[in-house]
């Protein structure tokens, strides 16, 4: 099987080929290439704006948010029954938002007259509009039979309510779908970093999350060993053509208070929209390296946030053992970028190990096994998937207490200081325990295990004069910039 990967304005191709009871994956990097008749391409599909019409139940409204984020759609209008604009502003805004599908998410009867009212000005705002925005009506089957019948004249789909799994899923396709087109050869990023994710889980036994950052999409994906899944598919938010969009919702000084230096607002705006209009260039010199980073640190923040918007914790994505770094996250001049971008934007809880992709190797892997489950790619996932690091999160109240023995030139058990970061040279299989817990077994990679007692959250002064004091340690404790 062939498959090509289409990151940004570049394209790859990996051959999978079965030899005898493994598969083995080679590559080769091309400038562009023609999809295979027998292959599989991935690529972001069409855009997909979304506007949402809920019903003013938190359940629904965090329902209809999980499945957004797990489509990769773009939400550009909500509005709930207990929205305060007259119908003519209501119409108004859809009309301006023009969203390429709408999801109506239905509750109890009670609120059957107030979602009618939404959809009267939906169909008002948007009668205009061509080609006309997709209707999918989801949530209590006795309101949804009602707002079908008010509806008929766009095109309408009636699905399972998406607070069931079973809704969540049909949902989630008939967006995928849509993004899809006709072009039944593509396998979407989100699918494939799904597929991989929970490929990992069950070769593993651990529970996985792929962090993967893009051009324009962030992705945060959990998958458990038994196959159960978390996702979160943040468009386009990103570090390359999504760059101003991530400054245009964080502040530019949210973004600035990663770097590791003082930069003046006017220059780092002027290197924003330059990298947006220019987002697969390469970063040549240190400010544009730091902004790529810092761009990156917020974009993960802020999928973070969606999901505990939508309900999903953002403590239980913290607490995994073993994450997974693609996309432009996973090629970032040195590892240690990748790994510092871990430590302060996603703050892991427990003792975790940190593996990086390359090339996109195994974004293809769960290309393959997102179309074809059949295929036995364990182990070429096991020779693509590299360890980069650990990290060892320590209390920060008081001392915390590490124990670390293996791959180290001799045994540690030291009380960690409060306020600490670094990173302890390894050379093999290492046995973690942090303040008498479990031991935990692991290999830490080039970068080591990275020790953290800064606390948690992690807080940052809002003064350069101290801020950026405290950044530029964090980065030289990991020898993170030239």
């Amino acid at each position: 099987m062939t498959i090509d990967v289409a990151h940004e304005a570049r394209a790859r191709r990996w051959t999978l080929r079965d030899e005898g009871e493994q598969d083995v994956l080679d590559g080769s990097s091309l400038i562009s290439l023609p999809a295979a008749s027998d292959g599989l391409r991935i690529g972001s599909g069409a855009p997909l704006r979304v506007a949402t019409l809920a019903a003013a139940e938190p359940d629904l409204i965090a329902s209809a948010r999980r499945v957004l984020l797990a489509a990769a759609a773009e939400p550009v209008e909500t509005l709930t029954t207990t929205d305060g604009r007259s119908f003519g502003e209501r119409a108004a805004a859809l009309r301006e938002a023009r969203p390429d599908a709408v999801l109506v998410v239905a509750g109890e009867p009670v609120s059957a007259d107030a979602l009618v009212d939404l959809c009267e000005a939906l169909r008002f705002g948007c009668a205009d509009q061509r080609p006309q925005p997709r209707v999918l009506v989801s949530g209590d089957a006795r309101t949804a039979l009602r707002l079908h019948q008010v509806l008929r004249e766009l095109p309408i789909e009636v699905l399972s309510d998406p607070r069931r799994d079973d809704g969540h899923a049909a949902l989630v396709g008939r967006a995928r779908a849509l993004r899809r087109l006709t072009d039944t050869a593509l396998v979407l990023r989100d699918e494939a970093l799904e597929a991989l994710a929970r490929a990992i889980a069950h070769d593993t036994g651990d529970p996985t999350l792929v962090v993967d950052v893009s051009g324009s999409s962030t992705s945060l994906v959990r998958a458990e060993p038994t196959g159960a899944l978390l996702a979160g598919h943040l468009v386009p938010l990103g570090c390359g053509r999504g760059a101003d969009r991530v400054v245009a919702r964080a502040g530019l000084d949210r973004v600035r208070r990663w770097i590791p230096w003082a930069v003046d607002a006017p220059t780092l705006l002027e290197r924003v929209f330059n990298r947006a209009r220019w987002p697969d260039a390469v970063p040549a010199e240190r400010l544009a390296l730091a902004l790529e980073i810092a761009l990156a640190h917020e974009a993960v923040r802020h999928v973070l946030e969606d999901l505990q918007a939508a309900g999903i914790s953002h403590e239980h994505l913290r607490a995994t053992p073993l994450i997974v770094l693609t996309g432009m996250l996973a090629e970032l001049p040195r590892a240690a970028q990748s790994v510092l971008i871990v430590a302060n934007a996603l703050q892991p809880t427990v003792v975790t190990s940190l593996l990086r992709d390359q090339d996109d190797a195994l974004v293809a892997l769960g290309a393959a096994a997102a179309r074809s489950g059949g295929l036995r790619i364990r182990d070429a996932l096991a020779a693509a998937r590299q360890p980069i690091a650990a990290i060892a999160p320590v209390s920060a109240e008081g001392k915390g207490s590490l124990h670390v023995s293996g791959g180290v030139s001799v045994a540690r058990q030291d009380k960690i200081a409060r306020g600490a970061f670094f990173a302890v040279a390894s050379n093999g299989p290492l046995e973690v325990s942090v303040s008498g817990g479990a031991v935990r077994r692991l290999t830490a990679g080039a970068c080591g295990l990275v020790i953290d007692a800064r606390g948690h959250p992690l807080e940052l002064p809002p003064r350069d004069a101290e801020r950026v004091p405290a950044v530029a340690r964090w980065f030289s404790s990991l020898e993170a910039l030239p």
